[in-house]
């Protein structure tokens, strides 16, 4: 069974406390070191503060000198040490023997350890050693009259009492600990909820998935998006962005540049309303939508779409002219039974000049068109496409003659022939916007997987610039580049030849 992630709250209080332990924990340790080191330099100091205090006080000196401490000395030596926080403060004579002890029973009796014997031979000294009250820490200091050393006060303090006091000084730091986690625990469950709540409530496995998503609709869309700042800056451009003219080559170099560099249509467009509009960028048609990005409800930039218009128009026309083809074949399987019937009765009733009239009417080119498309073309798109081109110069006056050599076979690659669907659409569309003549011969020629495309048209229907200017539109290049095609122009005693010639492989039987 698949386990259940761990959810974001939790791994963000999880993480939070975490470091908050470890590092309170690493700096209560290290400053609790400190102090216990700071403490033992204290009662050092301490110790041979109160030492040498005493061992400048003359009835110490006489002490040692007599080898024998007066009560009132043993009582004020027990005494300092109370005060200090000490657990002994002895004095020696030079062979080591105890004049004053906090027991009574042990003065006169040699001074145990060894560690006194830098003291009696005249230099202060600090140790840790064993003595008759336990271990200790102890400091020694020498006593001396007039350059002569009478003996050595000894002072100390058990470890176990040093340890104690270590401790009740160490109480107020683990209370602030204490409260320094349960205060760390509450802003992490603080920081944790409301980043939770910035994140729309989404775990990261959730965010993640969305991204990609996201990313993965950008890229496979055909429709050109931009994500723009309030400056109409780019900051989001998917793979059909590039494809633009005047865009650059990849999408980094997309980002960043402004919106009305790349698209100067959108100069006097107003971006900070939702509308939808039709755009021209280098004879290309678009389908400009945009909208305001609002975040709380702040604005924060603009979406844009861009969509094809010019390629929704020919898809459309496709269909027209599709269906169109498949009524004129329908219409005629009706037809073929009718004229057959018409014929035998002519026969039949020896109306022989009436037969002649009617077989002169069927057989006129408007009548027999369909039928010849479908034995000279087995592309039905592309026979469908002519019909539907043909009825639209019929409309503008003008006789659109096809010539078909030889039959056209039918496309093993069909983005191929969507591809020269546009270009047939693109020029015939631009000729439909001029002065016609009666009629437009056109020619369709198939030979080795290529097709080769001519129209021959009146010399000023399209003008030098006008050539110039269909070579150089980003769209038609973009089309002609799809099918491997070029475009040629040709002029002879009044006549233009356009001819566009092109990839078209066909299907392998």
């Amino acid at each position: 069974m698949r386990e259940r992630p761990v959810r974001l709250w939790v791994l963000l209080v999880g993480i939070f406390t975490s470091t908050l332990c470890i590092v309170l924990t690493l700096f209560y340790v290290l400053m609790m070191m400190e102090q216990k080191e700071q403490m033992h330099r204290d009662e050092e100091t301490l110790m041979l503060s109160i030492g040498r205090q005493l061992a400048s006080e003359a009835e110490v000196k006489q002490a040692l000198r007599e080898k024998k401490a007066s009560p009132q000395l043993q009582s004020y030596t027990n005494e300092l040490a109370k005060n200090y926080g000490l657990d002994f403060i002895v004095l020696m004579d030079q062979d080591a023997i105890r004049i004053t002890h906090p027991d009574p029973e042990k003065i006169g009796q040699p001074f145990t350890g060894g560690d006194e014997t830098p003291a009696i031979e005249g230099k202060e000294s600090l140790s840790i050693g064993n003595g008759t009250l336990g271990q200790s820490l102890r400091g020694f200091v020498p006593v001396k009259e007039d350059g002569e050393q009478l003996g050595v006060v000894a002072l100390g303090i058990k470890m176990t009492s040093l340890q104690s006091l270590i401790l009740l000084s160490q109480k107020g730091y683990r209370k602030a600990l204490f409260i320094s986690l349960l205060l760390g625990g509450g802003i992490a469950l603080f920081v944790a909820f409301y980043l939770k709540r910035q994140l729309h409530n989404l775990e990261p496995q959730e965010i993640s998935r969305l991204l990609e998503e996201r990313n993965s609709m950008l890229e496979e869309t055909k429709d050109v998006v931009f994500v723009l700042d309030l400056a109409k800056n780019i900051l989001l451009a998917n793979r059909a962005a590039t494809a633009l003219p005047l865009a650059t080559a990849s999408e980094d170099g997309l980002v960043g540049q402004s919106l009305l560099t790349i698209l100067p249509a959108l100069q006097h467009v107003d971006f900070d309303k939702k509308q939808e509009r039709l755009v021209q960028q280098e004879g290309q048609n678009y389908v400009f939508s945009s909208a305001p990005i609002i975040v709380r409800n702040q604005q924060i930039g603009h979406i844009i779409f861009l969509r094809n218009a010019t390629e929704s128009l020919f898809i459309a026309d496709q269909l027209a002219n599709t269906t169109a083809y498949a009524t004129a074949l329908q219409s005629q399987a009706h037809e073929f039974m009718n004229k057959l019937h018409v014929i035998y009765g002519l026969v039949d009733l020896e109306a022989y000049e009436e037969l002649t009239i009617y077989l002169d009417d069927i057989l006129k080119p408007e009548k027999e068109f369909a039928h010849r498309l479908a034995i000279l073309i087995k592309n039905p798109l592309l026979a469908g496409f002519l019909i539907g081109e043909r009825q639209k110069f019929l409309e503008k006056k003008c006789q659109l003659l096809l010539e078909i050599f030889p039959e056209i076979p039918q496309g093993a690659v069909s983005h191929e022939t969507k591809v020269l669907l546009n270009l047939y659409q693109y020029i015939h569309h631009l000729l439909l916007q001029k002065h016609l003549t009666q009629e437009i011969f056109m020619k369709i020629e198939y030979q080795e997987n290529q097709l080769q495309t001519s129209w021959q048209l009146a010399e000023e229907m399209l003008t030098p610039a006008e050539q110039v200017t269909l070579q150089q539109v980003g769209y038609f290049q973009q089309l002609l580049h799809e099918v491997n095609g070029t475009i040629t122009f040709q002029e002879a005693q009044g006549v233009l030849e356009v001819t566009i010639t092109n990839d078209y492989r066909k299907e392998q039987l």
